[in-house]
């Protein structure tokens, strides 16, 4: 086992200075631990935290001296650019290896002190949690900062029309009951808040004028069942608003309430039209890695989802293998064993990047609708009696694992890579004969369950 001798735990601070505690090992493993030091996040307290390790190990630089920290907020990666490029060998443990050695090392006191003393000691009590930082090519970074940032973004989007609606429902009720979840938010719904906030003035207009402005006002594909649908719950809340106001059980400032849904549905539109001027920097930025359009070919993988891959899987030579990569995207179950025997059918990790298990997860919906064998392997799983989420694990993995080898083979210099659809004899098949082979699996499958 590699022998840590100069240790640095460093317990990184987002408002306050980081704190470090220096160990040299003087080959019995414990080691000569050192006071405990400051040092501030500009340059200065850089080279201020260099010059402390170099006089307390009597060398001229960094190397030889393993540092090890937590990825905290966005802090880390310049502390760790900078030492690793002093020739520090810098590694970071995940928050929650270090939260519950922590408990171990000190149970009733949380100090940062504490935090990068036990950060010192998992070089030599758990080498095997210390993840080594690697370097990112700027396409790649760029790639991975402009997804996340779309993510983000998305999920804001997400977020304001849920409390849109909730607003929204307090006085049109009856119209939402009825509005299945893509029309609540469609293009003629929110022109409809915009210019009705209260359900009496759409009775006032008149049911044939307001069909004509529904005609002007929406989307080419729209349904007209949508134009009758929006008349009726509006009659239906106006007359429930008639009798709430004539037995005085309940008033409502309407220019108010109009107001605020306004106010909501321009910051959905302001989110998405950010969203918009993102896409076309990633399709930019898309451009320097080819490696998503090789990665588009996977089944349930399109233009978001392959982005996400490659800007979070890439460089895949610091996988050692498939095992490696699987176990990366945290859809893995846990390790439990005892007396040479391991306990199957545990629950999955909670590591892993979120953004990639959602991608991978939202993939794997779709890819066990083209892919043969996928649809076998997800049709096996619910006939023993899975749950769909934990279905969508499995295959999401596969898919992770399958990106690794197309990526793989692409760095390896491999020509003509490609992905190959195939059948349940792993003979070479065509896109289109594979939908058909996956549409007759499920029609079978489901006419089993009936």
């Amino acid at each position: 086992m590699k022998r840590y001798a100069t240790r640095v735990g460093i317990d990184l601070a987002r408002r306050s200075n980081h704190k470090a505690v220096l160990v040299c090992d003087d080959g019995s493993g414990a080691g000569a631990r050192q006071k405990a030091f400051s040092f501030s996040h500009d340059l200065e307290g850089f080279e201020a935290f260099c010059a402390r390790v170099m006089k307390q190990t009597g060398k001229a630089s960094l190397e030889g001296v393993t540092v090890n920290m937590e990825p905290t907020s966005g802090v880390w990666e310049s502390v760790a650019c900078f030492l690793k490029n002093r020739g520090a060998e810098v590694y970071f443990t995940r928050p929650d290896v270090v939260s519950q050695l922590r408990k171990v090392h000190s149970r009733f006191a949380k100090t940062d002190r504490i935090d990068a003393d036990t950060l010192t000691r998992i070089p030599v009590s758990l080498p095997d949690r210390l993840i080594a930082i690697v370097d990112v090519a700027p396409r790649i970074r760029a790639l991975r900062s402009l997804s996340a940032q779309r993510q983000r973004l998305v999920e804001d989007v997400v977020r304001w029309k849920s409390r849109f609606i909730a607003k929204a429902e307090m006085a049109w009720a009856p119209l939402f009951v009825h509005l299945d979840n893509e029309a609540r938010v469609c293009v003629l719904v929110r022109a409809f808040f915009k210019k009705f906030c209260d359900p009496r003035e759409v009775v006032r207009y008149g049911q044939k004028r307001f069909e004509t402005w529904c005609r002007k006002t929406a989307h080419g594909n729209t349904s007209p069942d949508l134009f009758d649908t929006l008349w009726q719950g509006s009659a239906k809340a106006a007359a429930l608003w008639e009798e709430m106001e004539r037995s005085g059980a309940m008033a409502v400032d309407w220019e108010l309430f109009g107001n605020l849904l306004a106010q909501d549905l321009r910051l959905i539109e302001n989110l998405e039209a950010e969203i918009d001027l993102l896409d076309a920097q990633i399709k930019t930025a898309r451009t320097q890695v080819p490696e998503c359009d090789l990665l588009e070919q996977l089944p349930g993988v399109g233009k978001v989802i392959s982005v996400t891959l490659a800007g979070i899987l890439m460089p895949v030579d610091r996988f050692a293998n498939t095992k490696k990569c699987g176990g990366y995207t945290g859809f893995t179950s846990r390790h439990k064993a005892s007396a040479g025997r391991e306990i199957q059918g545990l629950k999955i990790t909670k590591s892993g990047n979120r953004r990639l298990k959602r991608d991978l997860a939202l993939a794997a919906d779709t890819a066990i609708l083209n892919d043969p064998e996928l649809a076998a392997f997800a049709i096996r799983l619910l006939s023993a009696g899975k749950h769909y989420n934990k279905v969508r694990v499995a295959v999401g993995r596969k898919i992770a694992v399958r990106a690794y080898s197309l990526l793989k083979r692409s760095a390896a210099g491999e020509a003509h890579v490609a992905y190959i659809w195939r059948d349940l004899q792993g003979r070479t098949i065509t896109k289109q004969q594979a939908k058909s082979i996956t549409n007759e699996l499920w029609t079978v499958y489901k006419a089993g369950r009936q």
